[in-house]
């Protein structure tokens, strides 16, 4: 059986390194007697946080959740002893970490060095621990069906993905705590029935603001065709009165968010996106993939063509107006390439928001790519991942050059790599989840040749 704890390891160790990084960008390093550094951080306050601070706080607890997590995931074993001390050794190494980091950043201004980070991140190492108590067994599993091309591989990866988008919906989790506030925001324009400029921008951002809703659930669709015992039309009901419950939850909790802010329409696209999702479930259960996936293949292209429009028109509107070839060109030398460094001025919830908000763009376009190369190839992960990567990070350098001529936008070199590892990473979950079926059901004789990898 795949044992999935040097994967997990590995990623703790990845992750260490990328919170590393993200915590001293833009490494503008001003050097000072250590004697001096090492009293002023024996000398840190806990600061007063008001509720505009409370969501970067939160983000801070975040962050050391999935090192926590993975950590004691890779050292886990089955021996007593290692078991026993997997978690204090864990514990110890996030909080090492958490301070070597913290006391670094005195020589990095204009980072600021606090008892609530500290305290903050000490809290995501507990939590992160606990959270593999509670279901790190459970994720291992899961862990296992998807990698081993176990036959329930499909289940194991909408589980981690319902898991995962159910996490992200609450995110930053600056929940409301006093009666006042929860006051302030009901009194304040935070919540709205139908979209609207001031909810969520012009029509094409709201469009694609409830499209991606809707897409977003359409897994939780597909697992409730494996959950549920009825089928057709009591499956949809069932999808719809889901979804409906789903989206009603999560934008009543907005709500109760410092950051959140509540859609209705939001409501009846998670509605619409279950039931497409269960639909489809409900199709593949009496019929292959393969007819559909060729049935697809020829618009491949086209669709791949129409989707950056889409993403262009989205990343252009509002953003004008249009820059000459020269002005645009000037703006070249202005952008600071380093990797992360926008992200170092704004929030550190603002940051993650936008980095899963640019992911979230690129996950399409792998996805894409598997369609077209599957039917073409039958390859599954193989170089398939790493054309999926190169895909994305071209998408998103021709993004990122329009907005080079566009005068109110800024561009991003970041957004390349998230773009590539975006699009490779829906290259490869769309691959392990349906890799195994593909290949209990191969195509017959009449189906369109294509070659072998």
């Amino acid at each position: 059986m795949f044992a999935p704890r040097k994967l997990f390891l590995l990623l703790a160790v990845l992750y260490a390194l990328l919170v590393v990084y993200g915590s001293l960008v833009p490494f503008d390093f001003r050097a000072f007697p250590l004697e001096d550094a090492l009293r002023r951080f024996a000398q840190i306050r806990y600061l007063q946080l008001g509720v505009e601070s409370r969501a970067d706080w939160v983000a801070n607890i975040l962050l050391y959740v999935p090192l926590a997590f993975l950590a004691l995931g890779g050292l886990s074993s089955d021996r007593a002893l290692l078991r026993a001390l997997a978690a204090p050794l864990v514990l110890v190494t996030c909080v090492a970490i958490s301070i070597a980091i913290e006391f670094t950043q005195q020589f990095f201004p204009p980072r600021t060095v606090s008892l609530n980070d500290l305290l903050a991140e000490s809290m995501g190492s507990v939590l992160g621990i606990l959270l593999w108590w509670a279901s790190g067994g459970k994720v291992r599993l899961l862990v296992v069906s998807l990698l081993a091309k176990e036959k329930n591989a499909t289940y194991a990866g909408l589980i981690l993905y319902s898991v995962a988008y159910l996490a992200f919906s609450m995110f930053p989790y600056d929940f409301l705590i006093s009666t006042e506030e929860i006051r302030a925001k009901l009194a304040g324009p935070f919540f709205h029935w139908l979209p609207s400029r001031s909810a969520c921008g012009g029509s094409l951002r709201c469009g694609a603001k409830l499209a991606a809703e809707a897409a977003a659930v359409a897994p939780l669709g597909l697992l409730l065709v494996f959950a549920a015992v009825e089928r057709s039309g009591a499956l949809l009901r069932r999808a719809a009165l889901f979804g409906f419950g789903l989206g009603l939850l999560i934008e009543t909790l907005q709500l109760f968010l410092v950051s959140g802010a509540t859609l209705g329409a939001s409501v009846l696209t998670r509605v619409a996106g279950v039931v497409a999702g269960a639909a489809a479930g409900e199709l593949l259960s009496r019929t292959s993939l393969w007819p559909l996936l060729y049935l697809l293949r020829p618009f491949m292209p086209l669709a791949g063509a129409v989707y950056v429009l889409l993403l262009a028109l989205l990343v252009s509107t509002g953003k004008g107006p249009l820059l000459g070839a020269a002005q645009g060109l000037r703006r070249l030398t202005e952008i600071r390439f380093m990797p992360f460094y926008y992200h170092y001025y704004t929030t550190e919830s603002a940051a993650m928001a936008s980095l899963f908000g640019a992911a979230s763009m690129f996950l399409p376009v792998g996805i894409l790519f598997w369609i077209w190369r599957v039917t073409h190839m039958r390859e599954f992960i193989g170089r398939g991942a790493l054309g999926a990567a190169v895909w994305g990070g071209a998408v998103a350098v021709c993004l990122e050059t329009l907005k080079l001529f566009l005068e109110a936008a800024r561009p991003d070199p970041t957004n390349v790599l998230i773009g590539s590892l975006a699009a490779a990473a829906g290259f490869l979950g769309t691959s392990l989840c349906t890799r195994t079926s593909l290949n209990l059901v191969l195509p017959d004789a009449n189906t369109p040749a294509h070659a072998s990898d």
